[in-house]
Order: structure tokens, then C-alpha cells, then sequence
């Protein structure tokens, strides 16, 4: 067999073989951060509508005594605990994503299964962090391969490819072999689905993309675990993963460089409460801003932004709930430009209201670049002109925004990212504790205990 003829088998080999003890450093210090963001996005996502709802069918269906559901009064089966805290985490736009991987958003759907297998067997803070690194390897090579297609086709790579991720995960925690680990991706394979109809509406389900893929991930590799096959081709059969959601695929991206470039290293931090995909844009409009103070909406004409096809897609001039605001570049460079930040307390509803940002927003025209959209995803470039009154015309062009792996946020700005979210629900002692322990080498307290922030 050629090589990506056993391209499942490969990627399954490999996870089997992560350990704590080979992994560098490196990529165990961005698992840490990945874990300490994620619980910060989740501790406010529990306040949204979406977490009560899914809290409420998760009393319903009740369930084994096994996990715990942030915000539920009592632990539930893990298939559902997983499917909570994905949901919970993905609430407010505040979780990581892949720098390549068109719409993966890793940490809310590789950590809640790592997280609820991992409880119900008190997995050590060694095999949790192993687990989440080989969650994200396969879920960020699976998204590389088969993006930007795999998006351009309508599919939500969160709700899609984080399913083989999550299955990963759980695979590893239960010590299947190479076979099981396959079967459990064969099987995620199937249980995979998610498309971007949600943007017509601001729906609810985005959300469900990550809690399903991690409720899916457990599913399949508890399955694999008793013994229920899955094809251990699935991602390179003639009818598999790749070919089903992909017109342009490259199986070679799963595999290449196994061991010595970890895909948990491109997942890039939102330093927005937006999609990311309007990142650059509200980055140069930030800098444009720092030409402007005092801004006065009343002296801007227009302003024009040329992008990438996935980006231009967000030009929802009047975006009627959050959930639109945060997915419409005119209305993310209108409150960035006149408030100065796109944070998570940013939105609420009297700011849906505020007439001068719906009045600038209303003065933005969104574009596809055809040049900029043929350097996606290794640039995510905003090209931002803005004009006022007097005829003045200032412009500034972002290529890779804060955040994304060659312009990183620091790790101060992390901590403080985290304890802005957490402090907020468990209060400013509490939080400053989970940060202490989660970026220890050598954690002092369980981390399942530092779960319950509800």
C-alpha cells in the first residue's frame, strides 16, 4: 500500500503512541493554555440561553452518574457531559480555533470529551494533557486537508472534523490499541455533521456543532472500546471522510511531519468575542483608530473592506441578535472603532441599540478579494479603507491578526483573558487558583475538581 493509502492507520498509530514523557515541552505548556482558555470561555458561557437550554434536556435524558455538566446540580453520562461543556464553552465566540483549518474550533469539542472520559477515570493530569494533544493533532490535520473546500461546501469543520478529534481524545484516555482507535474514528466519521446555515439566522445550533461533535467523540470511542467496528479507512476511502466533504483534499497533510510539527501549536487565541474570521479587519481598524481619537461616527463617509471569501460572507449590515453581531464585520469594526474593544462584555443587548454604532455600520461594505481569497488560509488578510467627511482617506491592511500563531498573544494576556471571563462567575480568588494550577508543571490540586465553576 501506498502511504495515504493507510492514512487512518497512521494518524491512529500515532496517537496511541503520545505520552507525556516524548511530547516537547513546548507543546505541552500550549496545552495548559489551551485547557486554562477553554475553562474561561466556558465559565461565562453558563450564563447563556444556549447552556440553560441544553442543561434542561440534559435533566431529561438523565443518564449514569459519571461526568460532570457545568451548571448541572449533579454529574450525568459522559456522552452528555461532553455535550454540555462543548456547547457551554463555543457560547459566546470566546474559544480557540485552527490557523489552517477553516471553522475548527478545538478546544471546545477535543477538551470536554478528553474531560468527560477522563473524569469517569480519573485520568492523571499526564494522560489529560496526552489525550488533548492527540485530539487536536487529528482534528487539525483532518481540517487542513480537506479546507478551504471542506467550508466552501457549507460544512462547519467544528461540527464535522472535531468528531474525529474528540473520538481521538477518547481513545487515547482509554488506552485502545491502533485497530479500536481506528474504529473510533471510522465511527466519528459517521456520527459527523454540521453546516454554516446557522449565519442566515444567528441560530442556536452553531453551538451544537461543538457540544455533538464532543458528545459523538465519547460515543465513538467508548463504541470502539467494546468492540463495535468502524472502517479504518475512513478518511482515505473512495467513500470515506475526505472524499464526502471535500472537493479538493490532500491526504498527505494528515500525515506529514508526524511527531515533529504538533497541530495543537497552530490553534491561534481569540482576543475578540467575534468570529475570526473578522479579525483582521477590527485589527486595522484598531490601528486606524489610533489616527482618529476622538472618533465621531458622524465624521465617517464610508468604509470599505476588501477580504477572503469566508470573511466577506459577514456583511450583515443590521444584525438583529448578539449571536448576528458577532458574526457581522460591519458591526464589529463599528464598535471597534468607536468603543476600542470587541470584548466579551461588549455585547449585550442596549449595544444592538446604540444608534451611532448601528449608523456606522450601516457605512460598511464588505468585498471578496479573489487575489486576497487565493492566499487563504495563509493569510487571512483585511484590506480596510476608510474615508471621512473632509475627504481624508486612511488605509491599513492586516495580514495575520493577533492572536493567530505568528502573532501570538502573550502569556500575560492569556492569564488576564482568563481571569477577566472567570472572576467573573467564580469570583477573583478562585480564578487566579485554577490559572496557578492549570499552567503548573506539577499541578497541586485535580483537575476535575477545578471543573465545577458553576
Amino acid at each position: 500500500m501506498q502511504r495515504e493509502e493507510k492514512t487512518t492507520l497512521i494518524i491512529s498509530e500515532f496517537t496511541t503512541q503520545l505520552d507525556h514523557e516524548n511530547i516537547p515541552s513546548r507543546v505541552l505548556e500550549k496545552a495548559r493554555f489551551c485547557l486554562l482558555d477553554y475553562l474561561g470561555a466556558a465559565s461565562v458561557g453558563i450564563e447563556s440561553q444556549e447552556a440553560l437550554l441544553a442543561r434542561k434536556f440534559a435533566q431529561k435524558m438523565g443518564g449514569n452518574h459519571q461526568a460532570q455538566g457545568f451548571g448541572l446540580p449533579e454529574k450525568t453520562s459522559m456522552p452528555l457531559a461532553a455535550m454540555i461543556n462543548g456547547l457551554t464553552c463555543h457560547a459566546y465566540e470566546l474559544d480557540d480555533a485552527h490557523r489552517f483549518a477553516t471553522g475548527l474550533h478545538p478546544g471546545a469539542t477535543v477538551i470536554p470529551a478528553a474531560l468527560a472520559i477522563g473524569e469517569y477515570l480519573s485520568s492523571s493530569w499526564a494522560e489529560l494533557l496526552a489525550a488533548i494533544i492527540a485530539g487536536y493533532e487529528v482534528a487539525g490535520r483532518v481540517g487542513r486537508a480537506i479546507n478551504p473546500s471542506h467550508r466552501y461546501r457549507g460544512f462547519h469543520s467544528t461540527g464535522t472534523v472535531a468528531s474525529l478529534g474528540a473520538a481521538a481524545a477518547g481513545a487515547r484516555l482509554l488506552g485502545l490499541d491502533t485497530e479500536r482507535t481506528a474504529w473510533a474514528l471510522g465511527i466519528a466519521g459517521s456520527l459527523a455533521g454540521g453546516i454554516f446555515a446557522f449565519l442566515s439566522e444567528g441560530s442556536m445550533n452553531k453551538l451544537l456543532h461543538a457540544g455533538n461533535a464532543a458528545s459523538s467523540g465519547v460515543t465513538a470511542a467508548l463504541l470502539a472500546q467494546e468492540g463495535f467496528t468502524g472502517p479504518t479507512s475512513v478518511l482515505e476511502d473512495k467513500e470515506g471522510f475526505c472524499k464526502a466533504f471535500s472537493d479538493d483534499y490532500d491526504l498527505l497533510k494528515i500525515t506529514q511531519a508526524l511527531g515533529k510539527r504538533y497541530e495543537i501549536e497552530d490553534t491561534y487565541f481569540k482576543r475578540h468575542a467575534s468570529c475570526g474570521q473578522a479579525f483582521g479587519a477590527i485589527d486595522a481598524i484598531f490601528e486606524l483608530r489610533k489616527n482618529l481619537l476622538p472618533v465621531n461616527h458622524s465624521e465617517v463617509k464610508r468604509i470599505t473592506i476588501n477580504t477572503f471569501r469566508a470573511a466577506a460572507v459577514l456583511d450583515q449590515k443590521k444584525p438583529d441578535t448578539i449571536r448576528r453581531a458577532k458574526f457581522s464585520i460591519p458591526f464589529v469594526v463599528a464598535l471597534a472603532l468607536l468603543k476600542g474593544r470587541v470584548g466579551h462584555f461588549d455585547f449585550d443587548t442596549a449595544v444592538l441599540q446604540d444608534p451611532d454604532i448601528m449608523t456606522l455600520a450601516s457605512k460598511v461594505d464588505v468585498f471578496e478579494d479573489e487575489m486576497i481569497s487565493s492566499r487563504f488560509p495563509e493569510k487571512r488578510t483585511a484590506a480596510v479603507l476608510l474615508e471621512l467627511n473632509d475627504g481624508t482617506i486612511m488605509n491599513r491592511t492586516v495580514d495575520i491578526p493577533r492572536g493567530m500563531p505568528e502573532n501570538p498573544l502573550s502569556p500575560e494576556e492569556l492569564i488576564i483573558k482568563f481571569k477577566e471571563l472567570s472572576s467573573s462567575v467564580v469570583g477573583v480568588d478562585r480564578s487566579e487558583r485554577i490559572a496557578k494550577c492549570v499552567l503548573s508543571e506539577e499541578p497541586d490540586e485535580n483537575i476535575y475538581s477545578l471543573m465545577n465553576i458553576s
